[in-house]
Formats: structure tokens, sequence, C-alpha cells
């Protein structure tokens, strides 16, 4: 936006001096010709006294004298020339047949007044052609013709142009760098500044605020607003919060108390279906407490204000693969890794261990018994995940991007359910038989995007779910850049 606005500024300030170089310049070339042509019509008017008495007596000696003296002196051709039109005088050959002369001739021969020539830019080369009447009593005696250059006239309206040219171009400069500069960037540091906070709010960080002290009213009331609106939902948000923990926690010890008091029942049923009815509702009261565990958690990383901090990725996964090797071996599952060393990202912590733990049980129960591959890729530069130009960024340009890729070759899902899945409490319809709530994808979207993070679910080649954690690279330190 500071170059379109520096652009149109430029474009309105440039308008402007050109609208007043150009009166000024053509003003100049008038003067110019207006002064060089009546220098011409004294010239003339002398040659065509000193005519008269010639063209009368019949002696030109003087008279040819002048002209010759004249014509070496400005570098100009003069002519006399009787009432018929015929050369009576001329130092330099001269041709009165051309269309500009035998103009200017007839009309001085008419005794008609000479006209003065339009403007004269350095890029013309035309002479100025003045032809004075030579009268005595009234009478037309002849004319005096002079053919003179133009270079002097050109030349002063050539530097006069180019002084303009310079002034005009150091008064832009002055105005653009001086003026418009200082005063866009004025107009838009709030709106820079909103433009940030915005972004820090989609993200979720609400506590975001902008300054309401800077820029037009306008603007500074636009920023009240925006931080009255900040305040309003972060306000909301937390109730929501306090009430999902406060409802989970408060549910808890209920709930325990009737695990136990379905439990304490076994002694005094006897009846097999009874026994079966009572252990299924032991089971959904576990299961209501997964549940309440999972809201509490969820509210817990939502209401998480923790900072992100530099993450070992290569260790993390290394450790989380190998805590969960026992398990896919008791489940007879082909577990492969692909982890490089020395890959770092920037992101919670724990949140890569919570992610990695919900992404592997998920591909355990999903997969279909199909072997599972875990997998860590950096691609260097390109913008992080959360299109904030990561930490040290430069430019707008990150420093990578770190991608922990967790992929069976299970039945997957469909595209329809890909759209829907990572939603609280959402499960596909072929998996409602599978112990689970519903929330570990959601909890995980959520502790993922909290670091600037992006959870990724898409199909495996040739069939398979393929579920990526994309997190922003850390910067290089100078020891890793050894």
């Amino acid at each position: 936006m500071r170059r379109r606005l520096l652009i149109i500024v430029f474009a309105l300030v440039a308008g402007l001096i050109l609208a007043l170089s150009v009166p000024l310049v053509r003003a100049t070339a008038e003067h110019t010709v207006q002064t060089s042509f009546i220098g011409r019509v004294q010239d003339g008017a002398w040659f065509a006294d000193m005519a008269a008495t010639a063209l009368e007596s019949g002696r030109t000696d003087r008279l040819e004298a002048a002209a010759d003296r004249y014509a070496a002196l400005y570098d100009s051709q003069v002519a006399v020339v009787d009432a018929d039109g015929e050369t009576v005088v001329a130092p330099r050959p001269l041709d009165l047949e051309e269309p500009k002369v035998r103009t200017a001739l007839l009309r001085a021969l008419a005794d008609r007044p000479a006209r003065q020539p339009g403007l004269m830019w350095p890029w013309e080369d035309r002479p100025f052609v003045l032809a004075e009447p030579v009268k005595r009593d009234g009478r037309v005696l002849g004319a005096v013709l002079i053919v003179s250059p133009t270079d002097r006239a050109r030349s002063e309206v050539s530097d006069h142009l180019t002084l303009v040219a310079l002034g005009s171009l150091a008064a832009l400069a002055t105005v653009v760098i001086a003026v418009a500069t200082p005063m866009v960037r004025w107009v838009l540091r709030p709106v820079h500044e909103l433009d940030r906070a915005t972004h820090e709010v989609a993200l979720g960080r609400l506590k975001t605020k902008v300054s309401e002290r800077t820029g037009a009213p306008e603007l500074r009331r636009l920023a009240n607003s925006f931080n009255a609106m900040a305040d309003s939902m972060y306000a909301s948000q937390e109730q929501q919060r306090a009430f999902v923990a406060q409802a989970s926690h408060q549910l808890r010890n209920p709930l325990t108390a009737l695990r136990l008091r379905v439990e304490n029942l076994e002694d005094y049923v006897n009846d097999p279906r009874g026994l079966h009815e009572l252990h299924v509702a032991a089971e959904e009261a576990d299961r209501f407490g997964e549940i309440l565990d999972g809201l509490l958690q969820m509210a817990r990383a939502e209401a998480s204000e923790a900072e992100r901090t530099r993450v070992d990725v290569t260790a993390v996964v290394t450790h989380r693969v190998d805590a969960w090797r026992t398990a896919y071996e008791a489940e007879g599952v082909p577990l492969t890794t692909r982890i490089p060393d020395g890959v770092s990202a920037l992101s919670l912590p724990d949140s890569l261990d919570h992610a990695l733990d919900t992404l592997l049980d998920n591909a355990l129960k999903f997969g279909d018994g199909t072997p599972v591959s875990v997998s860590v890729t950096r691609s260097p530069g390109g913008d992080p995940p959360d299109g904030s130009g990561g930490e040290g960024a430069r430019g707008g340009r990150g420093d990578g991007v770190v991608e922990v890729t967790v992929c069976d070759g299970g039945a997957g899902l469909t595209a329809e359910e890909l759209a829907q899945a990572g939603g609280r409490f959402w499960r596909s319809p072929r998996h409602q038989n599978v112990r689970g709530t519903g929330l570990g994808l959601a909890l995980t979207r959520i502790v993922v995007e909290a670091g600037g993070g992006e959870l990724r679910l898409a199909e495996a080649r040739p069939h398979g779910l393929a579920a990526t954690v994309r997190l922003p690279a850390a910067p290089a330190t100078p020891d890793t850049a050894s």
C-alpha cells in the first residue's frame, strides 16, 4: 500500500509541477521570440530608411556595403527589392521563391506589417524571415528582406527549458522524499499495526492491542474500536473456556462416585444379563470420564499463554516413536522412520509430543494393521504455516517449514470425511465401534495451531491416511550454520 500511495502522490505532484512548468516555459519561449523579432524589426526599419534614399537616387553603393557588413556580422541574408519584386541589393544568394520568403515579401510590398513568428523550440531549425516595406511619402518603393538564423534564440529557450526541468525534478524529489514519504508513513503506520494485530487475533491471540495515540483521528477511533472488539472476544472466549473447564472438573467427582457405585453393585447382581449390562454401564462411565478429561485438556490448551520455543524435532520424534514401538510390536504392526539429524522447529513446549501420541495412536487403531511410517522433512525458505514470516525472518520470508508426517496404508478417509476430520467429537461412521472420544485430533489441532503450526490430513498413495504436522523451522544458530 505504501508503494501505491507514493505512486499516487508522485503522479499528483508531477502533474501539478508540469501544469506550472509548461506555461512558464511557453511564456519564456514567447518572450525570447518576441525580443528577437523586435530586434529584427528595428534592423529592417533601419535598412528600409536607407533603402528609400538609395532606390530614389539609384545610388546603392552605401546600401550594398551596409548589407554586406550586416550579413557578415549576423550570418544573415539581406536583400532589397524594388516595387516590382526585382532584386536591387543581395550580398548573398537568396531564393525569393521559397514559400515563406515569398509570403513575407508579398506582405511587405502590399504595405502590410510583418508577422511575429510562432514559438521557437530547441528542436526546430527554421530561420527568422522578416520583410519590411520601403516607403516614401506613403508610396511603397520596395521591400527589405532579412533571413537570419535562430540559433541564439533556440539556445536561450533550451537553457531555460533545462533549468525548468532540473528545478521541477528537484522540487518533485524534495516533495516526495521530504513531505510525501513521511506523510504516507505516518498515515500507514496505524494501518500496518492494525493489519498485524488482526493477523494475531486470527491466530487466536486475543490479547493483542494496537496503539490509540498515533495516526489520523479516524484511524485512532478505528484502533479504539478494534481494541474494544478484541477485549470483548477475549472475555467471551475466557468465559467459554472457564465454563468447559469448571463443568468438566465439577462432573469428574460425581462421575467417579457413580463409577464406584456401579462397581459395588456387581456383588448383588446374579443374573448374567444384568452383569453384562452392569459392565456396559461401567464402560460407559469410563468413556464419559475420558470425554471429560479431553474437554478439560482442551480448555487448558486453549487458555495456555505459553510462548513458543526452539524444539529439537529429531529428538522428540525419535523419543515418541521409541515409546510407541512396544505397542506396535504387540499388535504386529510394522513401524518405520525417516528422521534426519539436527532438525529444529518453533513450537509450544510438549505440543509436538502430544501431536505424535495422538497421530501414532490413531494410525495404530484405524490403520487396519498396515505398516505405519513416520518421516521428518524440512523445506528451506518459504513462509511458515502461520504466515507471520517466522522468527528471524527477513523481508517476509521465513526460515522454512518442518513437516512431521505419520502415514498408514489403511482405508483412510473420503474427501468429505477429510473436510470434517479434526472437528470436536467428530468420528467417521466406520469407526464408531472403536474406543475413543473424537477429541484427539481436535485437541491436537488446537495445540499445534497455538504454537504457530498447522495440522494437515490428506489421502496417502495408493491408499491410507497421511497426517502432517507443519511447524515453522527454527532459525539457524551460529553453531548449526557453521
